[in-house]
């Protein structure tokens, strides 16, 4: 499952952060020293460049530093408004530029990636209405709800400017829960927002979004699709990258060569480069390592067949002490007991 720490975001959601402290009294330097993230993360050749990208984990670690740093409940609601006369991104653009909300709907989740490359959201059509449904992280992982918010507040202001009507969704729905105070909410959402939901979503009925928008350009519409395009590809599929290296790892580790440089021969990329987007995620070689392998151990100890001595081989531990060691580290129990709890239905 995508994490939302992992991978990279636009710079332009740092943009919009930076802005908001700095108009709040917070300069930059001060909000990334109070944040702990780097200081050269709010420097101007950084936040300049409008086809930039970051590190995730340092723009979650701001949205949820901010809003209790300036104790803004509603921190998400407050920065879409703050940042509604934002240039735009390229993303952005295409949206504007489309014939209708809901193709423009359609156009914001197709390019969503552009913001953040770990977003995996969709848009589901019912009898009556279009569903946007975010996903970026599952619970514990998720998004932060500020950002959230913040996302479904700008796409709903740009919504009533766009069409130059006074149009709300016809329903939202949060994972988190309501706030002490829900004005701001229902001022930007109207009267239809849940909180405590399965999922967080932003519903608009089939009539609003056949509205036409204001902003419909077709050739300035085909100029931002190509450029947005050509951004997208430089993205490749996260969950398919995963998926490769996992099979990498595992069948780097069957044949006893584990080591960085074996993997990546298997991916056919150099090591490097894969050190380098390990990096980017906000981790490394070897705890990927360490997620496959202790997957493994527990599927292997659940087979009754193997001993803890061929479990060990087959992930690859000079030996089975190596192997109790890491096992202790990664469940606190051992091998045996693990098999012992999982033989007598207690499970971990």
């Amino acid at each position: 499952m995508a994490r939302a720490r992992e991978g990279s975001m636009s710079v332009l959601v740092l943009r919009a952060l930076v802005l908001g402290a700095s108009l709040r009294g917070v300069e930059p330097a001060r909000l990334a020293e109070q944040a702990g993230i780097p200081a050269e993360l709010v420097s101007p050749a950084i936040l300049g460049d409008p086809d930039g990208r970051v590190l995730a984990g340092h723009v979650v670690r701001l949205w949820e530093h901010l809003p209790l740093a300036l104790g803004d409940e509603a921190f998400g609601l407050t920065l879409a408004s703050l940042a509604a006369g934002a240039p735009l991104s390229v993303g952005w653009w295409v949206v504007w530029s489309s014939p209708t909300l809901g193709d423009g709907l359609a156009q914001a989740i197709r390019y969503q990636r552009l913001l953040h490359d770990q977003a995996r959201s969709e848009l589901r059509w019912t009898t009556n209405a279009g569903v946007y449904r975010h996903q970026v992280g599952a619970l514990p992982e998720r998004a932060p709800r500020h950002a959230i918010e913040f996302g479904f507040a700008s796409f709903a202001r740009f919504a009533r400017r766009a069409t130059g009507k006074e149009i709300v969704p016809s329903r939202v729905a949060f994972q988190h829960a309501a706030p002490r105070d829900l004005s701001q909410h229902r001022a930007v959402f109207g009267q239809n927002v849940e909180f405590d939901r399965d999922v967080d979503e932003l519903a608009y009925d089939l009539q609003t979004l056949a509205l036409p928008l204001l902003t419909a350009d077709a050739s300035l519409r085909e100029v931002v699709e190509s450029h947005a395009r050509s951004l997208l590809e430089k993205f490749p599929d996260q969950q398919q990258l995963d998926a490769r290296l996992r099979t990498a790892i595992c069948e780097t580790l069957r044949q006893g060569k584990l080591s960085l440089e074996q993997v990546a021969l298997r991916l056919g990329v150099p090591a490097r480069t894969l050190q380098r987007r390990l990096k980017s995620e906000g981790t490394t070689f070897a705890e990927r390592v360490d997620e496959v392998r202790r997957e493994l151990a527990e599927r292997y100890l659940r087979d009754r067949r193997l001993g803890v001595q061929e479990v060990a081989f087959l992930l690859g531990f000079s030996d089975v002490s190596a192997f109790h060691r890491a096992f202790v580290r990664w469940t606190g129990t051992t091998p045996s007991r693990y098999r012992e709890s999982v033989a007598s239905g207690q499970g971990f």
